[in-house]
């Protein structure tokens, strides 16, 4: 996840004012850290669920999250540099947020390319019951 989501999900009127809120100050640009937030909190979701193994790289999220992390995103950027949010985005960024939620509780599965199925484990049924006669621990002192 990087910067060619303010592209994607801003209309030009949005990406030109965040490019010159951008330029002011370059050496103090919030965009990549508010881009790896985002991406972080994606991962964060995604890892409470347990069941998509993720990339090492900590800015990498999967496609099908892309549109919830673009909502957010644009929210989060629209805020930073004190430009109009309207009512449809802010509905966008808390669909976001719930959804990602929800996964994170499990209650939306989730599953992408690299998902893998919970470990099982097969054995003897446990047997709690004392040794019997004989047993190592069975004896006087």
């Amino acid at each position: 996840m990087d910067e060619t989501l303010v592209a994607e999900g801003f209309n030009p009127a949005e990406q030109e004012a965040v490019a010159q809120g951008r330029a002011i100050d370059p050496a103090a640009d919030p965009v990549p850290g508010i881009c790896s937030g985002v991406a972080g909190r994606v991962r964060a979701a995604l890892m409470a669920c347990g069941r998509v193994r993720l990339p090492a790289d900590e800015r990498s999220i999967p496609n099908a999250l892309r549109g919830e992390a673009t909502a957010i995103l644009r929210v989060r950027l629209l805020t930073r540099f004190a430009l109009a949010i309207t009512e449809e985005r802010k509905r966008e960024a808390e669909a976001a947020e719930q959804r990602l939620d929800a996964i994170a509780r499990g209650e939306i599965p989730f599953a992408e390319d690299v998902a893998f199925r919970r470990p099982t484990f097969h054995g003897r049924p446990a047997r709690w019951a004392s040794p019997g006669v004989g047993g190592i621990m069975h004896g006087k002192p």
